[in-house]
């Protein structure tokens, strides 16, 4: 599997979050609600299937560091859980 740029990472995300945003609860909350809901579900789904979540941030992370132009290495950025909260 090729490498996903950015715009591509970008657009994947939006649709999966598109679906919780069309969802009966979704439709209600803010964008950063459901990612808070997606984040949540992958919580469950890394406990049900004995996946790392953790682990799989971190190197997550370290992937998004070392292949994103201008990344510090801090997800949340300059403001960013300001952004998180109120999106």
């Amino acid at each position: 599997m090729a490498m996903a740029g950015t715009e591509e990472r970008v657009a994947r995300a939006e649709e999966v979050l598109r679906g919780y945003g069309l969802s009966e609860a979704g439709w209600r909350q803010s964008p950063g609600g459901n990612l808070r809901e997606l984040l949540r579900d992958l919580l469950e789904w890394c406990d049900a299937t004995q996946h790392g979540f953790e682990r799989a941030l971190t190197a997550a992370r370290a992937q998004h560091q070392t292949e994103s132009p201008g990344a510090d290495g801090d997800a949340m950025g300059s403001g960013g859980a300001g952004r998180a909260e109120s999106a």
